[in-house]
C-alpha cells in the first residue's frame, strides 16, 4: 500500500515552528489543537489517485506529481517581494502546472467530484429506467461473475434464490432509493490529471496578484489550500470568470489570481494585518478538516469562535429543473 500525499510534504514544511520544528495544527471537527510533522498521515491517503496496470510497476500520477511538486516549490522561492521581480518563463509555468495541481488533487475536490459526477449519472438513469420492466437484468448473466469479497459472495448467494423478475424489481427499487450512490473509481480520479497541462496553460496566461504578509503575521494553510471563492452560485471552476483563486504559497506569501485578467505579470500588493486575517478567514473556511499556521497562538486567534460544528468539508450538488432544462451546481 503506497502513501500519495494530497498536500505536498516540502510544502507544509514551510509552516514549521520554529520552536519545535512541528506543525501547529488545528482539527476543525474535534476543535482541537495538535502539533505534527509534515508527514502527519492526515496529509496522505493509502492507494490514492491511482493510475496502474495488472504488470510492472507503471504509477503515472506520482511521478508526475513529484515533478510538479518538485520544480513548483522551486519557483515559489524565488518569488521574492522586496526585489518584486517577475518570474521567468519556466518558473513562470513551473508555479502555473503547480496551482492546478494543487487544486484537483485534494479529497475536497475528489469529493465534490464524486457528488457531481453521482447526481448526473444518477438523475438520467432513474429517467431512463422509470418503471422495473425497464430493467433487462439476467441471473444467469449475474451468477457468471466471480466475486471479489465476501460482500459480493453473499449477494451472488441471494440473487441464485430470486428471479428475474424479483431481481429487476429489487433493482429498480435500489436505484430510485436514497442508499443508491455511484462514485468514479481510483482510476477515474487519476484522470484528473491529464486536465493540468490544460489549466496550466491558462493560468499561465493570467495576471497575478502575490499578496505579501507584513513582519508579525502570516498566511495560514490547510488540508485544501487551493480554492476558489464565486460571486455568483454558478460557474465557481478553476477558471470561471467569476471566481478568485486563493493559494498560500508561504507564510508570508498568497497568490489571487482572477481569470478574467490576462498580461502573464506578476503583480505584487504588501497588505496589513486586517487584510491578512480576512484572506486567512477564507483559507480557514475552505479547508477540508484542519488548518496549519507557524504561530500556534495566530492559529488560537483564528479558530477561538470558529463555528466548526457546521463546517462543511465539501459543497453539496442542487439540481434545478425548467421544462426539458436540467442543471446540476455545486453549492
Amino acid at each position: 500500500m503506497q502513501r500519495h500525499h494530497t498536500v505536498q510534504n516540502k510544502y507544509l514544511a514551510q509552516w514549521k515552528s520554529k520552536i519545535n520544528n512541528q506543525l501547529n495544527i488545528y482539527l476543525i471537527f474535534k476543535n482541537e489543537y495538535i502539533e505534527r510533522g509534515p508527514n502527519w498521515k492526515g496529509f496522505w491517503k493509502k492507494d490514492y489517485n491511482i493510475y496502474d496496470e495488472d504488470k510492472g510497476n507503471f504509477y503515472l500520477p506520482e511521478e508526475v506529481t513529484n515533478k510538479i511538486d518538485t520544480e513548483g516549490l522551486e519557483a515559489i522561492k524565488k518569488v521574492d517581494g522586496n526585489l518584486q521581480k517577475q518570474l521567468d518563463g519556466y518558473d513562470r509555468s513551473a508555479l502555473a502546472f503547480y496551482v492546478a495541481l494543487q487544486y484537483i488533487r485534494t479529497p475536497k475536490f475528489r469529493e465534490e467530484t464524486d457528488k457531481f459526477m453521482g447526481e448526473n449519472i444518477k438523475f438520467f438513469m432513474r429517467k431512463d429506467i422509470s418503471s422495473p420492466d425497464k430493467f433487462k437484468i439476467s441471473k444467469e448473466e449475474i451468477l457468471k461473475q466471480k466475486p471479489k469479497n465476501q460482500k459480493e459472495k453473499e449477494a451472488l448467494e441471494k440473487i441464485s434464490t430470486m428471479t428475474d423478475e424479483e431481481i429487476n424489481q429489487q433493482s429498480y427499487k435500489f436505484l430510485h432509493s436514497d442508499d443508491f450512490e455511484i462514485r468514479l473509481t481510483n482510476t477515474g480520479h487519476s484522470k484528473q490529471i491529464l486536465k493540468i497541462d490544460r489549466l496550466a496553460k491558462n493560468i499561465f496566461e493570467l495576471k497575478w496578484n502575490f499578496a505579501i504578509a507584513p513582519k508579525g503575521t502570516s498566511f495560514i494553510t490547510t488540508d485544501n489550500p487551493c480554492f476558489t471563492i464565486s460571486s455568483s452560485k454558478i460557474r465557481q471552476g478553476l477558471l470561471s470568470p467569476n471566481v478568485l483563486i486563493f493559494f498560500p504559497l508561504r507564510p508570508d506569501l498568497c497568490i489571487i489570481i482572477k481569470p478574467v485578467l490576462k498580461s502573464k505579470k506578476e503583480n505584487y500588493i504588501n497588505i496589513d494585518k486586517k487584510k491578512v486575517r480576512e484572506i486567512n478567514k477564507l483559507i480557514l473556511e475552505n479547508s477540508y478538516q484542519c488548518a496549519i499556521a507557524k504561530d500556534k497562538i495566530h492559529l488560537e486567534c483564528l479558530t477561538k469562535n470558529y463555528d466548526y460544528k457546521n463546517h462543511r468539508k465539501s459543497r453539496d450538488v442542487a439540481v434545478y429543473k425548467k421544462g426539458d432544462y436540467v442543471m446540476f451546481n455545486l453549492e
